[in-house]
């Protein structure tokens, strides 16, 4: 295994073992919950989005290794952006796994899946957390105009 490969390996793992935003957000005044019904992870992500920045996030699960480091990465980079820039870096995360070439910079940790898509049933897990957000995000956009 290259060491780019182990590298990323323990990052994904790290990520696993100890989360960075983990629990339920009491102030979170967005809430979305998703399933994968292949594998049967689940993911809730918790959001506080005041005047279009996301104030705080997180999250809470239960998975495999890949959809809880995901969430993982996704909550730093997230936290104190605007609702613009988290969706330019959902854009990016979603090229990534789907094997893409993007500009790595504003990705953080989360590069680390830049392998994902050699592993096409786990590309879903990768996503979930994801997927939660832009649902939010979504929810936001409809009542916020």
């Amino acid at each position: 295994m290259s060491d780019i490969r182990q590298l990323y390996q323990r990052i994904i793992v790290d990520h696993a073992n100890y989360p960075h935003h983990y629990g339920e957000l009491k102030t979170a005044n967005y809430k979305r919950t998703c399933r994968n019904p292949d594998c049967g992870d689940t993911i809730s992500i918790f959001a506080l989005i005041v005047d279009g920045q996301f104030i705080d996030v997180s999250f809470t699960g239960n998975g495999c290794i890949i959809s809880q480091a995901s969430a993982s990465m996704l909550m730093d980079i997230l936290i104190n952006q605007s609702v613009d820039v988290a969706l330019d870096r959902m854009q990016s995360f979603s090229k990534l796994i789907m094997g893409q070439a993007v500009a790595a910079n504003d990705l953080g940790d989360s590069i680390a899946f830049s392998t994902l898509s050699e592993f096409p049933t786990r590309v879903r897990c990768g996503a979930l957390a994801w997927h939660a957000m832009s649902e939010i995000i979504n929810d936001w956009r409809t009542t916020n105009g």
